[in-house]
């Protein structure tokens, strides 16, 4: 085999692999997306409504956990009070 062809099989093989990691990525992103109808109306941990605003879209945050098929929300507030709690044991 001379240089080209083998460079040639290289190249190819690196495109089958960047291709099969897309698939992968975007299968993953389908089944989070799957789960979307899943979405708690309320804070998983104060029980405070989630308003459907754009500013509560941006601070909120969601976890998604697809073993359990499972999703969680979190108020702003509840996230600054587990900030705080890792800080704290971080320092202890």
């Amino acid at each position: 085999m001379d240089k080209k062809h083998k460079k040639k099989l290289k190249r190819t093989a690196k495109k089958k692999k960047g291709k099969a990691q897309a698939q992968q990525q975007e299968e993953h992103l389908n089944k989070q997306m799957n789960m979307f109808d899943r979405l708690p109306e309320k804070c998983s941990a104060c029980a405070k409504k989630f308003t459907k605003t754009r500013e509560a879209h941006m601070t909120w945050r969601v976890t998604v956990k697809n073993k359990e098929q499972q999703v969680r929300l979190f108020c702003p507030d509840c996230l600054d009070k587990a900030r705080k709690l890792m800080e704290n044991n971080n320092e202890v």
